[in-house]
């Protein structure tokens, strides 16, 4: 049987992201507890199950902090703003920007931790790339306090996002995001990161660095195929 922990703060996991991402975990077992503004889980996978949840978990972990986590400092850096499309493209080129990169710092730090301590793991382990987290929102809103308009900001995303890859994406449904890979085949993975829905598939977009996107007529909105069309070609069915 192996057995594990996660604490992180509520600050961090205000949309339950983490116990959802859990409960998704096959073979996995888990049990919560609350205390004083954090929130704890002790985990638990059967042996002939425990290199497939230890890896789960550990994928999990790294998506909420390069996904979520660095998004909370982005945004704190900017303050209360209201986000419209151009913004949340430009907040998203700077979540991906140089993310392979984080991707194999933070799943190097997280390789040989036996228990999770989120907030720990972010404020001391990883505290050089908060640190650029932090610069990145400084661009932004240093960008917004020039006046800048929506065509500057979009292109200051596409710059931020440099060459992508020849990859086409198809939006089958947009009211309950569902994407799929059209060049490598599969569903892509959206992360939840915006209230809004139109935001969240604007990200996955950036995210995957897509350069096409396919979509049936009357399956966006105005305001989502104006969005769009500013950062990938656009194929309407």
């Amino acid at each position: 049987m192996w057995q594990s922990s996660i604490l992180i703060s509520k600050y961090y996991d205000k949309d339950d992201v983490l116990k959802k991402g859990l409960e998704s975990i096959e073979g996995l077992y888990f049990a919560e507890g609350e205390d004083d503004g954090y929130v704890s889980y002790d985990i638990a996978a059967k042996e002939y199950d425990k290199k497939v949840c230890q890896s789960a978990v550990r994928e999990l972990i790294a998506d909420l902090i390069l996904n979520n986590i660095k998004l909370q400092f982005i945004m704190a850096s900017i303050g209360k703003r209201a986000i419209n499309t151009s913004l949340c493209t430009l907040i998203s080129s700077m979540l991906y920007y140089d993310n392979k990169r984080e991707e194999e710092f933070v799943r190097k730090h997280l390789s040989n931790l036996k228990n999770f301590c989120i907030d720990g793991i972010v404020h001391f382990r990883l505290r050089e790339l908060v640190e650029e987290w932090k610069e990145l929102g400084s661009i932004i809103l240093n960008t917004l306090g020039k006046g800048f308009g929506e065509k500057e900001i979009y292109s200051l995303a596409l710059y931020m996002l440099g060459d992508r890859k020849d990859t086409s994406l198809f939006i089958a449904d947009s009211r309950e995001i569902l994407i799929t890979n059209v060049t490598q085949g599969g569903l892509v993975k959206v992360p939840e990161v915006y209230s809004e829905k139109v935001h969240n598939i604007i990200n996955a977009i950036v995210k995957y660095g897509a350069s096409e996107v396919v979509i049936e007529r009357g399956n966006a909105d105005k305001e989502l195929l104006n969005a769009l069309r500013n950062i990938v070609d656009v194929k309407i069915l």
